[in-house]
């Protein structure tokens, strides 16, 4: 008699939900050719736009670019003290005075009629504690405005800033036997203007830092490193006493 054979047992059918699931999975590890094209444009534009963003910034003249950078440092840094003027000031005010963070934001060749011209705004952007103002020598060049001008156009500019504590930084002295030291400047001009700064000083009640009869310079007007910290420490000896 043959034997029954046994009965074959069929294997388990794979549930419905693995097997969803790992197809799921699949789809999602294969890259969508369009997808990735869409991608790769869209980088490709953002590279585009951000490297025309520099050539343009590069091309915009190296004076207007430092106008904005003290702008935008005035607006987001909150410091307490602004220093504003030319490229004296631009290289000597501290980054740090009386305790306080500065705002430097001398530009080099800047005269009193740049600063007027920038005063309004920097007077929207913050409410410094302190303001130095150190500012004139181009004014003192070949061919300037009479000192009444001068000093008119001074007293407008510290009339932005009457919640802020001055300090008048008065104008150094150019070294004459410099080698390198092309006489441009007037010094009985500049004189003068010291003596204005003075006077408006008494006027505002502001703080002044009295001009040093020598300055050690590196091309008979602006300081050298020596001339750099005597400035500050005349500067600090003045906004920070009392």
């Amino acid at each position: 008699m043959t034997q029954p054979s046994a009965p074959t047992v069929a294997a388990p059918a794979e549930p419905t939900t693995t097997r969803g699931a790992d197809k799921r999975g699949a789809d999602k590890r294969r890259v969508d050719p369009a997808r990735l094209r869409r991608l790769l444009m869209w980088a490709l534009a953002m590279g585009g736009i951000i490297g025309l963003g520099l050539i343009l910034w590069h091309r915009v003249p190296l004076h207007t670019r430092m106008i904005w950078q003290t702008y935008r440092t005035t607006l987001f840094s909150g410091a307490p003290v602004l220093a504003i003027g030319d490229s004296i000031t631009f290289q000597a005010a501290p980054s740090h005075l009386c305790g306080a963070k500065v705002v430097n934001a001398g530009i080099p060749g800047d005269q009193i009629d740049d600063l007027l011209a920038r005063a309004p705004m920097f007077s929207r952007l913050a409410t410094p504690r302190q303001v130095v103002v150190a500012i004139g020598v181009n004014d003192a060049r070949t061919g300037h405005m009479d000192i009444a001008t001068w000093s008119t156009k001074y007293r407008t500019l510290l009339g932005y800033f009457p919640q802020s504590g001055l300090v008048l930084v008065e104008i150094n002295p150019v070294d004459l036997s410099h080698p390198g030291y092309l006489p441009v400047h007037d010094r009985d001009f500049i004189a003068s203007q010291n003596a204005a700064i003075r006077a408006l000083a008494r006027e505002t009640g502001a703080r002044v830092v009295t001009a040093p009869a020598i300055s050690p310079t590196m091309d008979g007007l602006h300081p050298d490193k020596t001339g750099v910290a005597l400035w500050q420490e005349r500067l600090a000896g003045v906004a920070c006493a009392g």
